[in-house]
């Protein structure tokens, strides 16, 4: 009888990470049997999804509370699938509030658990590392000190390298790229990246679009300004900042590597696309706002000096931060002018950007992924 597994995955980027996965997994072994929570990218991979949450993209402990009716369904669905199909193991990727809580569950049930992309605990709350302990068979992480943090606790680890280094690359030259975007070569271009979430685009693209308006008293007339858009997103929610704002972005429809590489530089929200803009080697600004409530909430929590997720790895801040109050219009466009120009500043934060990518591994992240999941599943040892 095939072997199955359960995959949960609650964002959008855990559900890609998922996707990648579950292809590495059925070309291992094509009669693997997958099914859980996740969403498109875990579906075209073969995934039986019985429940999609990559479409309630909270941010914030306050706005988690909203939705606590709609996490409690989804996971009573999650426990009584476990129940009716008893996967033989099961993966969890990210998504600690609820993953963490579904642990539990498959601990108490004996089925074998191996946990893929850690939560953050090198951020905040570093206790959970001994409920990890406890309950998850191997930890697999995509950043070399978390293989670390977990060793000198004794939980299980693998360090399988960054999957980002498989997918995040242009696919055109620059020059094409320029031409597919309608742009001219050596006019100062800057990337505008207002976060994946109904909420970070609320707050901070009105932000961005007001510091392009002040960039643009003191860039050359040609300047351009290009917005990249989360697909996912509804255009009336950016419709509204545009409309009250007179700096025209070209608007880039979907996430688009090419489009970010066109940039000479980026204003981007905290998060993972702070590391992809890295791995594409463009000088950046991060900027984040949130609610005041889980701000200060935050500011209790968060144990680290810096929040962009670029700075995180590099262990320094190589990138400008602005966050809350500081990311207004003046500070950051003030900012993104001294970056422009100086080519010095933007060389020094380039070569910042090829050290994280070494640090990252090597390609094939979802195969070795692949392979330390099918190792827990015969009980075998890892020898990656």
């Amino acid at each position: 009888m095939p072997n199955k597994i359960m995959i949960i995955a609650g964002e959008s980027s855990g559900d890609l990470h998922g996707g990648h996965l579950a292809q590495a997994l059925k070309a291992a072994r094509p009669d693997l049997k997958l099914f859980g929570l996740g969403g498109s990218s875990m579906r075209e991979a073969g995934v039986e999804i019985l429940a999609d949450p990559t479409g309630i993209a909270v941010i914030g402990l306050i706005e988690v509370f909203r939705h606590l009716p709609t996490f409690r369904r989804l996971f009573h669905q999650a426990v009584a699938a476990l129940d009716e199909r008893k996967p033989d193991l099961v993966i969890l990727i990210d998504y600690p509030g609820f993953n963490l809580r579904f642990a539990e569950e498959v601990k108490r049930r004996g089925i074998r658990l191996v946990y893929y992309i850690s939560p953050q605990i090198w951020a905040w709350d570093p206790g959970r590392i001994r409920k990890i302990k406890r309950l998850v068979d191997r930890m697999l992480v995509v950043f070399p000190f978390e293989k670390t943090l977990y060793e000198q606790n004794g939980v299980p680890v693998t360090f399988i390298g960054h999957p980002l280094l498989d997918n995040v690359k242009p696919t055109l030259s620059h020059l094409e790229a320029l031409e597919r975007f309608g742009l001219e070569d050596g006019l100062p271009i800057i990337g505008l990246l207002p976060g994946s979430r109904d909420l970070e685009v609320r707050r901070i693209l009105p932000a961005l679009l007001a510091a392009g308006e002040k960039m643009l008293q003191n860039l050359p007339s040609s300047a351009r300004f290009l917005l990249i858009k989360a697909p996912h997103l509804p255009w009336e929610l950016y419709r509204q900042a545009l409309n009250r704002s007179s700096l025209k972005p070209k608007v880039v429809e979907r996430w688009d590597y090419d489009g970010i590489y066109t940039c000479d530089l980026v204003m981007v929200a905290s998060g993972t696309a702070t590391l992809e803009c890295a791995l594409l080697n463009r000088p950046m600004l991060i900027v984040y706002k949130t609610s005041w409530p889980t701000y200060f909430l935050s500011r209790f929590f968060i144990r680290i000096p810096v929040i962009g997720l670029v700075n995180v790895v590099a262990g320094e801040k190589v990138a400008p931060e602005f966050i809350q109050h500081r990311a207004n219009p003046a500070a950051i466009s003030k900012a993104a002018l001294e970056l422009w120009n100086s080519a010095e500043q933007r060389n020094t934060m380039k070569s910042d950007f090829e050290k994280i990518r070494q640090s990252l591994g090597t390609p094939g992240a979802s195969g070795r992924a692949a392979q330390a999941v099918l190792a827990e599943l015969d009980r075998n040892p890892v020898t990656i």
